[in-house]
């Protein structure tokens, strides 16, 4: 099953991926500059089920990120293209607390113009660590907040990619919500890929088109 994530720049899509391999293998980036400028491929398995997750090149160019990066949409499409079996679901990764326009903008770009809302997506929120009282906490402060720009997921994760600072006593900061993460994380792909049909892209996509949607 091929599971694809894609999202802004620094959202953390290589944490989450080695967050389910259970060890480092993407490469990671503490910085506002991404780290990922190819798109790779990382095989593991969950409930006795071989899985392909796919870490994909940031959709953002420019400093503040306000545009779709041509680039970034051409290796995207070659992607989809060149998979055989298809895809089985999206993970729109995003980085909390805050939503913005991008967020919308990339959705329509991806979701519903490459995509053309045949595959499941759900959703991955990160950066939600120090959220009061929990982590779930912000989906039910922001769900109306989708809904309103047109935005809809067929599950989501409310989680932290990152243990955090080590501490003193050898603990890291954030080990308890990681771990809490991780095992949300692995149930809402296994979930959202039960009985799905894998979907190919054919045909030819207007790459100009959606690359002016997001600018």
């Amino acid at each position: 099953m091929n599971i694809i994530l894609f999202g802004s720049t620094g959202c953390g899509k290589s944490s989450i991926i080695n967050m389910l391999l259970g060890h480092d293998a993407a490469p990671t980036s503490s910085g506002a500059v991404g780290c990922t400028f190819e798109n790779s491929v990382y095989v593991t398995r969950m409930e006795e089920k071989e899985y392909r997750i796919y870490d994909t090149t940031g959709l953002d160019e420019g400093d503040a990120g306000t545009v779709v990066s041509k680039d970034a949409l051409v290796k995207l499409y070659k992607l989809l293209r060149n998979l055989e079996d298809g895809i089985t679901l999206l993970v729109y990764c995003m980085r909390g607390p805050r939503i913005t326009e991008a967020l919308q903008r990339n959705y329509i770009v991806f979701y519903d113009g490459f995509c053309q809302k045949k595959v499941p997506i759900v959703l991955a929120v990160t950066a939600l660590e120090d959220q009061e009282p929990d982590m779930e906490s912000w989906w039910t402060e922001n769900k109306d907040a989708f809904q309103k720009y047109g935005m809809e997921f067929s599950g989501h994760a409310c989680m932290t990619a990152t243990r955090g600072k080590k501490m003193r006593n050898g603990e890291f900061r954030n080990q308890a919500e990681y771990s809490e993460s991780q095992v949300v994380m692995r149930d809402l792909i296994v979930k959202h890929c039960q009985g799905v049909e894998p979907w190919k892209l054919v045909g030819f996509q207007d790459f100009l088109g959606f690359w002016k949607i997001g600018r």
